[in-house]
């Protein structure tokens, strides 16, 4: 059974660039920014939860008319996303996001995302440090490639 939810955080109006936003957070503002710059009016709808695989995002993707597709997912999905999208005529952004501390302290990390807010967002993980991360650019995902060599 599919969990997801899909809701439409944006929308610019008539004539807008639909993007596919496949993220348990919204867009930060510096995202929508540069998204308008690049596409002008954007419609973005996103999708919250468990996605069952690549297909059904594309799907989504269609049923709504996306153009763009940024999706937050693991690798070994984005890669397969990318190949059915490309037969779409869809394009996969990956938002570029750099690691801009560590923390013990959440408050201190919560400090350091409202310094910039529009572009900085804070992930806490199990071990209890808290990573804030800034958003660098949007990058279209030509392809995903496992590199390996002997162990």
């Amino acid at each position: 059974m599919v969990s997801v939810e899909v809701r439409e955080v944006l929308n610019d109006g008539e004539g807008s660039t639909v993007v596919l936003w496949v993220s348990r957070h919204p867009p930060l503002k510096a995202q929508v920014s540069v998204l308008r710059q690049r596409l002008g009016r954007v419609r973005i709808i996103q999708v919250v939860g468990v996605v069952p695989n690549a297909d059904y995002v594309i799907g989504l993707a269609r049923k709504y008319g996306a153009k763009y597709v940024v999706p937050v997912l693991p690798l070994s999905f984005i890669a397969k996303l990318v190949e059915e999208a490309r037969k779409q005529g869809i394009t996969v952004l990956y938002a570029r996001m750099e690691v801009i501390g560590q923390y013990r302290d959440v408050e201190e990390a919560k400090q350091v995302v409202n310094e910039y807010r529009e572009a900085r967002t804070m992930t806490t993980y199990a071990d209890g440090t808290t990573k804030v991360h800034e958003f660098v650019r949007f990058e279209k995902v030509k392809a995903v490639k496992l590199e390996t060599e002997p162990f």
